[in-house]
């Protein structure tokens, strides 16, 4: 259904693709003005779901991290993949398409720690214990004891780049959309050996 502005409101699909209905008095010809695509593809990328990401860690997030001993960080690499939606537009189509790009960590306090990409993934098959993540992770140095609950408040932030593109090979960039998660962290002094 068109909205009162005139533009033609934008529904997404459960296939993932978005349709814009239009009424026979918005075809070009008919004495009105054209659909602006943006403004099409601003309303496929506001119907846009995109998958909140799931926190992993090693040593894992809801087990007590060590002061001192390094905690790698990662998103599921399975959500870690472009969204599309698609909207018709008389005579055409435009399509908006959603990258992860980077995921910014808060770690308690002040403490930020930015990631091109969504982390490497733990594994005891590959990586040692004691190393650090080649491209994503934080070393507490100080106990969550005194913080409140005896937790961090750990949280993560991907931000998607938007761009559009129509079928008649117009196109440009749209604002990032972000999604968040967050979880509380306990941080223990360590006493002993390593375990992942």
């Amino acid at each position: 259904m068109p909205t009162n502005s005139g533009v033609p409101e934008t529904q997404l699909e459960q296939d993932g693709t978005a349709c814009a209905d239009l009424a026979a008095d918005q075809v070009p010809g008919s004495g009105e003005a054209a659909v602006d695509p943006v403004v099409v593809a601003y309303e496929a990328r506001a119907s846009m779901e995109l998958p909140a990401p799931q926190m992993g860690g090693s040593p894992a997030l809801e087990a007590e991290q060590l002061v001192g001993v390094p905690t790698w960080l990662w998103v599921d690499h399975r959500d870690w993949e472009p969204v599309s939606a698609e909207a018709s537009v008389p005579g055409g189509s435009v399509e908006v398409t959603a990258a992860p790009t980077t995921t910014v960590w808060e770690l308690g306090g002040d403490t930020r720690v930015e990631c091109a990409g969504p982390g490497t993934a733990y594994d005891p098959a590959v990586h040692t214990p004691e190393a650090a993540s080649p491209d994503c992770g934080h070393t507490f140095t100080r106990s969550s004891a005194d913080a409140p609950g005896g937790a961090f408040p750990v949280g993560v932030e991907v931000t998607w780049n938007v761009a559009w593109s129509s079928s008649e090979g117009e196109g440009g960039e749209l604002e990032p959309l972000t999604t968040r998660a967050q979880e509380r962290v306990e941080v223990t002094e360590s006493h002993g050996v390593v375990t992942r």
